[in-house]
């Protein structure tokens, strides 16, 4: 029997960053280390274990160790997602708007907008303030689709799109960062 879940909104990102902006927001973070446990669990048959772990979903079914095994990786790959992302984030705010500080230069002609320090300074600020915005609104889609596979996992109704979304993301996050790797 599956449970409907009721009165369930995604909360909106906080209008202020205190530390209940940077906690929502650092969800993604804490994936990796419950994924990982969450694998472990499946792999030693004591997949009830993940349960407790994900701290989201009261249901009276219990999982499968094959579906904690795939929560649990899916978990670690949108955990890793969501450290890149905040890598990015970070770069984005010290090389962006602070790159002519950040970098002395010399700006050759194929540097982003050489060779002149103003040229390359408005360049990167150009590219990375669209970062610096949209990143946390991609971190907080990854903790609500993430909190949506745990509560199909555990049997609790959701939309249908959750299980091939999550699978889609995470193809395309693997993709992105391997491509990010091959070009350093």
């Amino acid at each position: 029997m599956t449970q409907t879940l009721v009165n369930h909104r995604i909360q909106p990102l906080p209008k202020h960053v205190g530390t209940a902006g940077l906690r929502q927001l650092g969800y993604g973070v804490r994936l990796v280390p419950i994924g990982i446990q969450a694998m472990a669990d499946a792999i030693i048959g004591r997949p009830d274990d993940a349960n407790a772990r994900w701290q989201q979903v009261h249901s009276e079914r219990k999982a499968s160790g094959v579906a904690v095994f795939g929560a649990g990786l899916a978990s670690s790959v949108l955990g890793l997602m969501s450290w890149f992302l905040l890598l990015l984030l970070v770069m984005s705010v010290i090389r962006g708007p602070f790159y002519g500080l950040v970098e002395p230069g010399p700006y050759g002609a194929g540097t982003w907008g050489g060779p002149t320090r103003a040229g390359a300074w408005a360049v990167h600020a150009a590219v990375s303030i669209p970062i610096i915005v949209l990143i946390p609104f991609v971190l907080r889609g990854i903790a609500a689709l993430h909190a949506a596979l745990i509560r199909k996992v555990y049997g609790v109704s959701t939309a249908r799109w959750v299980l091939p979304a999550t699978i889609a993301v995470c193809a395309g996050g693997m993709l992105f960062f391997w491509s990010w790797i091959q070009q350093l």
